[in-house]
């Protein structure tokens, strides 16, 4: 008899469409937790934009640059469109240090291949934050981005 397995984990979904994400964009490279908790990637080499990896306020990723991967689904169990959650401590220390953020929309299934991508400087990702939320206990601040604030929905429709 074969158990059915629930849904895959928000840590586990992100942890998932992070490698994904980083296969698919040439010139990033991993960067772990152990080295910085605020960053995923770094660019290895020089990053340019291109047809599946559009740019928003920058022309290009320089050698070094900070990289904060997002993910989100096209589509919640509720019908709304699946939400980016940024942590405030994060976005300061991305945003201090020059970083951005490649925000993916990603398939549900636990590969969570990309669907759309985009690279957005933290500076920029400011004005799509309406608020910061409290954590709760223990738990940072955070801001939830609907994925249409990023992207055009033409952008994520199959």
């Amino acid at each position: 008899m074969s158990q059915s397995r629930g849904p895959v984990s928000s840590k586990r979904a992100g942890e998932n469409a992070e490698a994904a994400v980083l296969e698919a964009v040439a010139g990033l490279a991993y960067v772990p937790d152990d080295e910085s908790e605020h960053i995923d990637a770094r660019a290895e080499t020089l990053v340019e934009p291109s047809r599946t990896l559009p740019f928003v306020g920058i022309c290009l990723l320089e050698v070094g640059t900070a990289v904060e991967i997002k993910s989100a689904i096209p589509r919640l169990a509720s019908g709304q469109r699946g939400r980016f959650y940024l942590r405030r401590e994060q976005h300061e220390g991305l945003r201090g240090a020059g970083g951005s953020y490649l925000f993916a929309v990603c398939e549900p299934r636990p590969g969570r291949e990309p669907v759309a991508m985009k690279i957005v400087p933290a500076t920029v990702v400011d004005d799509a934050i309406t608020s910061w939320r409290s954590g709760g206990d223990d738990r940072p601040s955070c801001a939830q981005i609907s994925w249409s604030r990023i992207f055009d929905p033409s952008e994520v429709a199959p």
